[in-house]
């Protein structure tokens, strides 16, 4: 199974506008959204997250008309189990790296857009770490306040999913965008017992979402989710009894069901290969020694082919260049 089906799911979902918008609609100060024309709302291409940094983050960008001129909302989405203590800089950084892309796109402007910063959290506690960047700076705090003309302040909006109960979620305002609460709520009982008996409480939010137009495909993106977060918990049993509380027709059950087969087909090839990956590195260590971090990246992202190939040659060879060629 992915090890990201957190990040999977928010970039499948939230990349369409109206989902977006319905997110920011949950999340931002009143004062802010009512100004904000959401029918212009569109994605901006592109991440601004450290290349380092994108096995903990997400980001997706957005542009909106704000009153007479355009505003930059910009999500920044937590997969880890515990929050950033560095996540004001990381905002930093990444608004500069808007900027400089801004100032590309428009040579002959003299200014800048407002970028609105959003954290969406799901962990396994609620959120405790900083959320301005002066909290960040040394220094006792008078010092900070006398220098605070001087230096830069930045301060993110918080999605907090693990300091709220389903209740205080399904209250946000929503507009009606039955995959993005779903999508939501599903990420805040991620960890769950049992993840699939949440799901079918929300049966009748499913069953609205199979009204859409593309009600199968998002229910489908829901399951696929599930099996990938949380396939150990998932049974034919029980995904049929969340197909009759989403009053789902013959062939929408069916068709989960065929989706149900195929995840688990390939995550006991995925077991497969990640468990021969282990066993290659666990070999390579003992004969050869510790292994550098783009030996360890190579064989992370090899095929199951090439991996049997390197296991074939780690027999006769003497040196790790030999096995891998």
């Amino acid at each position: 199974m992915t090890h990201q089906p957190h990040d999977k799911l928010v970039k499948a979902v939230f990349s369409e506008a109206r989902q977006a918008a319905a997110l920011f609609r949950a999340f931002l100060p009143r004062d802010i959204r009512e100004r904000l024309d959401f029918q212009t709302l569109q994605l901006v291409p592109g991440s601004f997250v450290d290349e380092d940094l994108t096995e903990r983050f997400t980001d997706l960008l957005f542009t909106v008309r704000m009153g007479t001129g355009r505003s930059l909302l910009y999500v920044l989405f937590e997969h880890q189990s515990t929050p950033d203590p560095e996540m004001p800089y990381r905002f930093l950084c990444s608004q500069v790296r808007i900027w400089e892309r801004w100032r590309g796109d428009h040579p002959h402007a003299h200014t800048l857009p407002p970028i609105l910063p959003l954290v969406l959290y799901h962990g396994e506690r609620p959120w405790a770490a900083p959320q301005r960047f002066s909290e960040m700076l040394e220094g006792d705090a008078a010092s900070r306040e006398a220098l605070a003309a001087y230096l830069p302040e930045q301060r993110f909006l918080l999605a907090d999913l693990s300091g709220m109960t389903d209740e205080e979620l399904l209250s946000r305002v929503m507009d009606e965008a039955y995959l993005a609460l779903l999508a939501l709520l599903q990420l805040r009982n991620c960890r769950a017992e049992n993840l699939l008996a949440c799901m079918i409480e929300w049966g009748e939010l499913y069953a609205r979402l199979f009204l859409e137009r593309s009600g199968l495909r998002a229910f489908n993106m829901l399951v696929n989710y599930l099996f990938e977060a949380r396939g150990e918990c998932v049974t034919d049993t029980g995904l049929r009894t969340l197909c009759a509380r989403a009053h789902a027709n013959p062939q929408a059950e069916e068709t989960v069901m065929n989706l149900a087969e195929k995840l688990r087909a390939e995550g006991r090839q995925e077991g497969r290969e990640e468990g021969m990956r282990e066993g290659l590195v666990r070999l390579l260590r003992l004969r050869f020694g510790e292994l550098d971090g783009a030996t360890l990246a190579r064989i992370r992202d090899a095929d199951l082919p090439k991996i049997e190939q390197w296991l074939d040659r780690f027999v006769g060879a003497g040196t790790l260049a030999e096995v891998l060629g």
